[in-house]
């Protein structure tokens, strides 16, 4: 009887020796992977460190990779940001340039024009000067003021400081010479009448005229339309139209005809 026991507490603890070692085994395999630092820190297998390290890299590099594509859009949009400002500032620039040109241009051309202005309001008329016909027509009284001439309308002799040009009604009338307008008038005898300067103390005078364009005030070119014929004044009736041109110099009468040609 005591024998029997004393074999079955063999065979248990036999059993139990062998349970242990199994489990001691399987416990072995289950963190044959793992293995504790003097810390007590878990330590991985170097395969699965690898794959951890390699994981963080990809990371790493897929975070810089993402900031890289951020900073290069903003360098791109900085740069494309300064290349409109830079083309702005450079369009402003050249407007401003091409503005300071065409203003210097204007400005030349102002001078120029104002220049050209001067020449011709300059008023040199001399002895020697040429003026032109102021119409085409036959001379119907002479100039006179050494003796009388006779008028056929007042039907009696008098001086004549003009010459009066024969011209039918509406012809047009132009300036013998350059000159500025002094004075425009209306008189019995000479009916509408334009008094110009002519320079160092001449003058001409055009009577019997219509429809001016001009007026006082105005510098006329040689050659240029001051009016037309007007019908003539009681004055010239039986003479018929025509146009009263007379010259002064320093405001005595002398011949239009000295400077005719």
């Amino acid at each position: 009887m005591m024998k029997s026991k004393t074999v079955k507490v063999i065979a248990n603890s036999v059993m139990l020796a062998a349970v242990a070692a199994i489990g001691l085994t399987v416990f072995q395999l289950g963190t044959s992977s793992k293995e504790e630092n003097p810390s007590g820190e878990v330590v991985m297998e170097s395969d699965e460190s690898d794959e951890l390290a390699q994981a963080e890299e990809e990371e790493l590099s897929a975070e810089d990779a993402g900031t890289s594509l951020v900073e290069a859009e903003m360098w791109e949009d900085d740069t494309l940001d300064g290349m409109e400002e830079f083309s702005s500032e450079t369009a402003d620039s050249g407007e401003e340039s091409a503005n300071g040109i065409a203003s210097g241009e204007n400005t030349v051309q102002t001078e120029e024009t104002a220049a050209e202005a001067n020449v011709k309001t300059v008023l040199d008329f001399s002895e020697d000067t040429l003026t032109e016909w102021p119409v085409n027509g036959n001379i119907l009284l002479d100039y006179s003021m050494d003796q009388t001439t006779y008028f056929p309308t007042l039907d009696q002799y008098k001086l004549n400081p003009a010459i009066a040009v024969q011209a039918v009604e509406n012809a047009p009338v132009v300036a013998a010479c350059a000159g500025k307008v002094f004075a425009v008038e209306e008189t019995a005898e000479t009916g509408t009448t334009v008094t110009m300067e002519l320079g160092n103390g001449y003058q001409a005078i055009y009577g019997q005229l219509t429809d001016l364009t001009v007026s006082a005030g105005d510098t006329v070119e040689k050659g240029t339309i001051i009016g037309y014929i007007n019908a003539p004044t009681k004055y010239y009736s039986t003479e018929g139209s025509n146009l009263y041109f007379a010259m002064n110099r320093n405001g005595e009468p002398i011949d239009p005809i000295l400077y005719l040609p």
